[in-house]
């Protein structure tokens, strides 16, 4: 161990600057603060103010519009059975009952808008709780809980009992066991209904059933923060900064100037009230008597209001993950190329995220409500009945949605060159598009027949709908 005297002369080397302890940094923070200290000390406020933005900043409004169009987008999160049978073989029959159960399960539970209604709140809270409950009738029901009933300040931690953190009760190796729920709020919101200041009653969830959704960013992370956090206080501060260009604004638009007296003569106005101000219509001034006009013409906000916003915005853009043309949805100094590059970057980003929900949110859903009709013996076909066991048919593949490029004519030549090589195949063309090959190829084949039924040329149909849309074109060119 080192003595105070040579302690005294480490400190005086010049070792990490960013370890130095002068007046220039005295406001930056070193303690090395475990990530649910954080939690602990500042979750409540992050999320109470990354509410208020997204209610009232276009930005944070904005990013929650661009994640949900493009990690759920229209259709949500595809899923395809792929059960095969004990030769190795498709299973079509099992595949096309659970196929039809699941999108029968789809639109009776909404779970495209649960999906939206995941990514606006990991906007807002960074996390969601969705239980998995069931009816009377044995119907899985997701529901989603609001996070702030999850409460971080009920912590337990007795011997013999296992641990209470921030509303969720573990076991011996870490792993939950229950999720503790206020119950008082769940059925009373502040201000609503019941504003008692009692104990509070709280029901356990058990962890098999209840979602908890967030992305751990952190080592030993166990509650979600809000996805803004980084950029909350530039975008606090860019709404504010906007406000005041925009009120700077109005007031150099509203206000023309002043009157003054050269003789130091009071004015009194048209009434006894003594009033000093001028209504004035626009384009108008008003005579009031033997007084010098003095012009008011603010500046403000003139070129450097663009500048710094689109500054501060790239910065922003940057904590958020997302490029600040698609934040801003201001295209108007963005090339193919720069586009490009930034669509690329910000693309593998939604496949991350992509990968991530279906992780964390479909794929246990689906393997749970698929285990509970399979329980419940209602997966059925005729008088066939699945009945192999979960593991038979559990096996699927999931789907995010996938995006056109800038330029398709570009992506159709890359792809036909690929596939000329033998480096891709037409499956993985389709699938890049976020369809299921098997589906566009039955298409394909019924479309085929079709056409030579009616004896129509494929080539015929093409050329039409190629001068159709050539027309429409050069139609709204003109306009």
């Amino acid at each position: 161990m080192a003595s105070r005297r040579e302690r005294r002369s480490l400190a005086k080397m010049r070792m990490f600057e960013g370890a130095s302890n002068d007046r220039l940094v005295n406001s930056w923070d070193s303690q090395p603060w475990t990530i649910d200290q954080i939690i602990y000390s500042q979750l409540e406020a992050l999320r109470a103010r990354s509410r208020e933005q997204v209610r009232n900043n276009t930005y944070l409004t904005r990013l929650g519009i661009v994640l949900q169009n493009n990690i759920v987008g229209a259709n949500g999160v595809q899923v395809k059975p792929m059960v095969l049978d004990f030769q190795g073989g498709a299973d079509k029959l099992a595949r096309q009952v659970i196929k039809t159960g699941w999108v029968d399960f789809l639109d009776n539970t909404g779970l495209v808008d649960m999906e939206l209604l995941i990514m606006l709140t990991m906007v807002s809270d960074g996390e969601a709780f969705i239980t998995m409950e069931s009816d009377e009738n044995r119907n899985l029901v997701p529901t989603f809980l609001d996070p702030a009933l999850i409460d971080i300040n009920y912590n337990r931690n007795e011997n013999g009992k296992n641990i209470i953190k921030f509303g969720i009760e573990y076991d011996a190796y870490s792993r939950p066991v229950r999720y503790w729920v206020n119950e008082d709020f769940s059925k009373y919101h502040p201000m609503v209904g019941n504003t008692g200041t009692g104990n509070i009653k709280r029901r356990s969830i058990p962890a098999g059933k209840m979602i908890h959704i967030f992305r751990k960013v952190w080592v030993g992370q166990t509650r979600g923060i809000p996805w803004g956090v980084v950029s909350l206080y530039d975008l606090f501060q860019v709404n504010k900064f906007k406000t005041a260009a925009v009120t700077a604004g109005r007031i150099g638009a509203a206000k023309m100037g002043f009157f003054f007296n050269e003789d130091g003569e009071e004015y009194s106005g048209d009434d006894e009230s003594g009033d000093y101000s001028v209504n004035a219509e626009a384009g108008t001034f008003e005579n009031i008597g033997n007084m010098k006009f003095e012009p008011f013409d603010p500046t403000y906000p003139a070129g450097e209001f663009e500048v710094f916003l689109n500054k501060v915005l790239q910065g922003v853009s940057a904590g958020l993950g997302i490029d600040a043309h698609t934040l801003t949805n201001d295209l108007s100094n963005v090339n193919y190329s720069s586009a490009r590059v930034g669509m690329l970057e910000t693309r593998e980003y939604y496949k991350t995220l992509q990968n991530w929900l279906i992780r964390i949110f479909v794929r246990p859903l689906y393997q749970k409500w698929l285990a509970t009709e399979l329980i419940m013996g209602r997966l059925e076909s005729g008088r066939i009945t699945l009945s192999r066991g979960f593991d038979y048919y559990k096996p699927a593949t999931f789907q995010g949605r996938r995006w056109d490029w800038v330029d398709p004519d570009k992506e159709m030549s890359g792809n036909q060159k690929a596939y000329g090589l033998r480096i891709k195949s037409i499956s993985q063309m389709i699938r890049e598009r976020g369809q299921d090959p098997e589906e566009v190829f039955q298409e394909i084949s019924e479309e085929k027949k079709l056409l030579e039924r009616l004896d129509i040329s494929p080539n015929l149909v093409i050329n039409k709908l190629n001068k159709e849309g050539g027309e429409s074109n050069a139609k709204q060119t003109k306009n």
